[in-house]
C-alpha cells in the first residue's frame, strides 16, 4: 500500500497548489492549461491503447461493459456523488462534480494504476506507482486550477481503488499473465482517450459507464 499512499499524498498536495494558483490565473489561462492537460491525456491514451494485442477481447469487454455500466448508471451515480459532496461543502461555481469525476476517472482508469497496484500487491516494489504519483501530482495542479476543489477529493477514490487492487493482487497474482495485463492496458487506454475528448469539450462520452469493461476485457482474455 506504500505506493498508493504516496500517490494519494501527491494528488492532495498538487490540488492544494492548483487551488492557490487558480485564484491568481485569468479564466483564459485556466482554459489553456486545461486544454494542454487534455492533449497530454489523449497522447497517454493512444500510447496505452496500442499496448492491447487482443482486440476481440477488448472490443467485447468494452461493449458488454458499456451495457452493464448503462444499466447500473455508473456515470450518473458518480456525478450525483460529486454533487452531494459539493452541496454539503457549498463549493462555489458548481464545478465540484466535474472536477471530482474527471480527476477520479483520469487517475483510476489508467493502466499504471492497475499495473502499479499489481506490482505493489505482489511485493515487487512500487516504482510504477511512484511514477504515476508524480504524473498525478502535476496533473492535479493543472486540473484543480481549472476545475476547483473537486479534484482533491479524487484522492479518496485513488486510495480506495488502488488499495482494493493491491489487496486483490496479493491474493490473485498468479492470474496476471502478460496477455491479461495487455488487455487491461488496451481497454484502459481507450477509456483515457474518451476522457481526453471530453476534457476538450469535443464529445460527451459517458466513460464511467465503460468501467466494467476493465474487468471483462482481461476476463475474456483469460477464459479464451
Amino acid at each position: 500500500m506504500t505506493g498508493t499512499l504516496i500517490n494519494t499524498a501527491t494528488i492532495l498536495a498538487g490540488s492544494l497548489l492548483g487551488l492557490m494558483l487558480g485564484s491568481r490565473l485569468q479564466e483564459k489561462t485556466k482554459t489553456t492549461v486545461l486544454n494542454t492537460v487534455s492533449l497530454v491525456v489523449l497522447y497517454l491514451g493512444i500510447e496505452t491503447a496500442a499496448k492491447g494485442n487482443n482486440l476481440v477481447a477488448i472490443l467485447l469487454g468494452l461493449v458488454l461493459g458499456s451495457v452493464i455500466g448503462e444499466a447500473l448508471q455508473l456515470e450518473e451515480h458518480l456525478n450525483h456523488l460529486g454533487q452531494a459532496i459539493e452541496k454539503k461543502l457549498k463549493a462555489s461555481q458548481g464545478r465540484f462534480a466535474t472536477g471530482f469525476v474527471t480527476a477520479t476517472l483520469l487517475f483510476c482508469v489508467g493502466p499504471m494504476a492497475i499495473l502499479g497496484s499489481l506490482q505493489d500487491g505482489l511485493r515487487q516494489g512500487y516504482n510504477i506507482l511512484l511514477t504515476k504519483a508524480t504524473l498525478d501530482g502535476l496533473s492535479s495542479v493543472a486540473l484543480s486550477a481549472s476545475l476547483g476543489i473537486g479534484v482533491s477529493f479524487s484522492a479518496c477514490s485513488v486510495l480506495i481503488y488502488q488499495g482494493i487492487l493491491t489487496l486483490l493482487a496479493s491474493c490473485l497474482g498468479n492470474l496476471a499473465t502478460a496477455e491479461v495485463v495487455a488487455s487491461l492496458s488496451g481497454a484502459g487506454g481507450i477509456l483515457i482517450i474518451g476522457i481526453g475528448f471530453n476534457m476538450l469539450g469535443l464529445t460527451k462520452i459517458k466513460t464511467a459507464n465503460l468501467l466494467p469493461g476493465l474487468i471483462l476485457a482481461p476476463l475474456i482474455t483469460l477464459l479464451f
